[in-house]
């Protein structure tokens, strides 16, 4: 009878250990850190490109009014995601000068999530499904 219970202890405990497993991995990345109602748009030079997984990631220097500099870091899709919307790992280069539309982050920080980007040719990426059209363009 011991054995039994001990069997029935061990099924309960690695049904836990299973589950637990399964929540983080579930547990994805959301868009709460970035107000999806306000959208910006940003023009500067790209510093670096990360074409990556889970998330790609665009650093732009980004000239203020008053002469001085600073970086700005967006948030885009997966590269296989980015990929299957026409976007590709040499988009863009240091060096580019881009403009940005971007969800800000609620907390103020220089981020955001990247929505749609005019690169240096003229040509316009969306971040895919869901991206939202900059503020002002037709609908």
């Amino acid at each position: 009878m011991k054995a039994l219970g001990s069997s029935r202890l061990s099924g309960v405990l690695a049904a836990l250990l299973l589950a637990s497993g399964a929540v983080p991995a579930s547990a994805h990345h959301s868009a709460a850190p970035f107000d999806m109602s306000k959208q910006i748009t940003v023009r500067g030079t790209v510093e670096k490109w990360l074409w990556a997984n889970p998330h790609s990631w665009l650093y732009l220097r980004v000239q203020k009014p008053d002469g001085t500099q600073e970086v700005w870091g967006f948030e885009g899709g997966s590269a296989g995601m980015l990929a299957r919307t026409g976007w590709n790992s040499a988009d863009m280069k240091p060096g580019d000068k881009v403009t940005v539309n971007a969800h800000p982050a609620r907390s103020g920080n220089r981020t955001g999530l990247l929505s749609q980007i005019k690169l240096p040719s003229g040509k316009m990426l969306s971040s895919g499904a869901g991206a939202a059209p900059p503020v002002g363009a037709p609908q």
